[in-house]
């Protein structure tokens, strides 16, 4: 009965997600849009904060949000770069604090790794929909990584006997991580329909790219909330965290944008 009700939570969530992401995604005007990203990329952030604190560990988490909230703005201004360049002096003037000597490394790599993982990663949503055909290639990477996690679950949850990875996620089967990659090759493929444009051969070879880097960036998470001792990473009902929705997100985005990028220029034909 508690897994019943869950389960209802989630989808129904999973439902106004899915209905916020593709307004989004295909009718939002463009500062809309980078809101949208905002919130994920400081939510997001927030509980990788949250997490990192659990260690013990004193951050400055405050400031790293204000630098991370910067990043989805590249879609207006692309000054990645000196976003980094003025983090990395701060969060250093932030630990000149003769207190925190004894922790300024490890509050320093922390705080940085954060808007690395969450927040630049995140962005690249920003940064796809530049591209040509943007907003369909956004469809693209959350259309064909959710498909794979949908079929890690079921398949795994079915039929999955030989684990894997105990150490960081219990419940990952080699069986399901088959089905997941088999499945987000078919959705990549299926993307056909609405990526007229693109050849099959290169949806095959994204759709592999896809299918590790999903799947790699779902068991980095899991590392993550592993070594803190948490289940997941938020409070969303049946969901967790930002961080459990878009974690074999975090991965696939930048590659998706480079690789789209190279192709649109011609090198890729």
């Amino acid at each position: 009965m508690v897994e019943k009700k869950q389960l209802t939570k989630r989808l129904i969530l999973s439902a106004i997600l899915i209905g916020i992401s593709y307004y989004a995604i295909f009718s939002a005007p463009n500062w809309a849009f980078v809101l949208v990203v905002e919130f994920f990329v400081l939510t997001g952030l927030t509980e990788y904060y949250v997490l990192a604190a659990k260690k013990g560990f004193i951050l400055n988490s405050n400031l790293g949000l204000v630098f991370g909230a910067l990043f989805p703005l590249s879609y207006y201004i692309p000054a990645e770069s000196i976003i980094f360049t003025c983090a990395t002096l701060c969060i250093f003037m932030f630990n000149f604090n003769r207190r925190l000597k004894d922790q300024a490394l490890i509050s320093t790599a922390i705080t940085l790794f954060g808007l690395f993982y969450v927040a630049w990663f995140l962005s690249f949503l920003t940064k796809i929909r530049w591209l040509e055909h943007g907003s369909f290639w956004i469809f693209y990477a959350i259309f064909t990584v959710k498909i794979g996690d949908a079929g890690a679950y079921f398949i795994g949850n079915h039929i999955g006997t030989h684990k894997y990875a105990v150490h960081i996620s219990p419940n990952k089967s080699t069986e399901g991580a088959i089905g997941g990659f088999a499945m987000t090759v078919l959705a990549s493929l299926f993307s056909k329909t609405y990526l007229t444009h693109v050849p099959i051969s290169h949806l095959l070879i994204l759709g592999t790219i896809v299918g590790i880097l999903g799947q790699l960036g779902d068991l980095a998470e899991s590392l993550i909330k592993r070594d803190v001792g948490v289940k997941d990473s938020g409070n969303w009902p049946g969901l967790g965290g930002v961080l459990d929705i878009a974690d074999s997100l975090l991965f696939v985005l930048p590659c998706i944008y480079y690789y789209v990028l190279v192709y649109q220029s011609g090198l890729l034909q």
